[in-house]
């Protein structure tokens, strides 16, 4: 018989005609009966609940120990520091050396990049501003210029006359990116009429001074033969130099080797009158232009001739000044 079928007989799960066969051949033969006994007396201890074992001595105060000695023994994040660091110092600081020249490296790419954004930016600008001196010029046989009792008002007041006009809408387009926010012209909603503006410098300098704070200067014309000076033809036989970025602050002076503070002084945006913007590195316009900012004269008045482009500060007289 198999391990299965005594497993079965000492638990009594036998039919009886084998377990009466079996319990025959346990009477008659004293080795089987003794492994039968030892099996239903192995099944005995394992289903016998009745007996109770106590456990030995001092097992609790060896539990509590042991407890104790596991928590006294946990690790800390600190456990898994090594004693002695993979790398010295001065691997740290070659490390930290090639980041620092990595920054610098990338430093004027990212100012490089920004100032071509803020150049194209500027483009934009004079391209609008561009617009509304074309449409200016399609009802007038000149661009901006002040009548005859108002011959002192200043250059960068073109902007109010265009306003006046309906030809400038958008205020903010007089501000160059390149140049910072200028907070009275971003948040301008609209510019007084050129009369209220030109009283305005004579009662109130000051606010004047805020509000009239664009970046780009105007060509304010040339003299005629008569010696008096006079505005741009609308739809001059060449190419001329009408809005640009504004001068040097010290172009009064004569000095011809500074470009627009707009863009750092790498050069200026300039507008001509056929309606396109192009970059120039300096101030020279063309042989006979020698000057963006001053006339042939070395001067910062109108030009000698309509050839002569002065793009004049926005708070210089349309007539000029002979400040040096």
């Amino acid at each position: 018989m198999n391990a299965e079928e005594m497993l079965d007989f000492a638990l009594g799960q036998l039919d009886d005609p084998r377990r009466r066969e079996l319990e025959e051949a346990a009477r008659n033969d004293p080795e089987f009966g003794a492994r039968a006994h030892r099996v239903r007396q192995a099944v005995q201890y394992l289903v016998d609940d009745g007996y109770s074992y106590n456990p030995p001595p001092g097992l609790s105060r060896r539990t509590l120990a042991l407890v104790a000695d596991a928590r006294r023994g946990r690790r800390s994040i600190l456990d898994y520091v090594p004693v002695q660091l993979p790398f010295r110092w001065a691997d740290f600081a070659v490390a930290a050396s090639i980041f620092i020249a990595g920054v610098l490296t990338l430093l004027p790419a990212i100012q490089k990049s920004r100032d071509r954004m803020n150049q194209a930016g500027c483009m934009f600008n004079l391209g609008q501003i561009g617009r509304s001196l074309e449409q200016y010029a399609s009802n007038h046989l000149s661009y901006p210029y002040p009548p005859n009792h108002r011959a002192e008002a200043h250059s960068g007041l073109y902007a109010a006359i265009l306003h006046d006009a309906g030809c400038l809408h958008d205020v903010s387009i007089l501000d160059c990116p390149s140049n910072g926010v200028c907070t009275s012209v971003r948040d301008a909603k609209h510019l007084d009429s050129f009369d209220q503006i030109d009283d305005l410098r004579k009662s109130d300098p000051a606010r004047y001074q805020k509000l009239v704070s664009w970046d780009y200067g105007y060509n304010a014309g040339y003299r005629r033969d008569s010696g008096r000076p006079g505005p741009i033809d609308a739809r001059p036989a060449s190419l001329i130099a009408v809005i640009a970025d504004q001068p040097p602050h010290d172009a009064h002076l004569g000095v011809i080797d500074r470009n627009s503070p707009n863009h750092r002084g790498t050069g200026q945006n300039v507008l001509y009158s056929d309606g396109g913007v192009r970059w120039h590195s300096n101030r020279r316009m063309s042989p006979v232009d020698r000057d963006l900012y001053l006339n042939n004269a070395r001067r910062m008045q109108p030009g000698l001739n309509q050839h002569d482009s002065v793009v004049l500060p926005v708070r210089v007289p349309f007539i000029g000044t002979d400040g040096r």
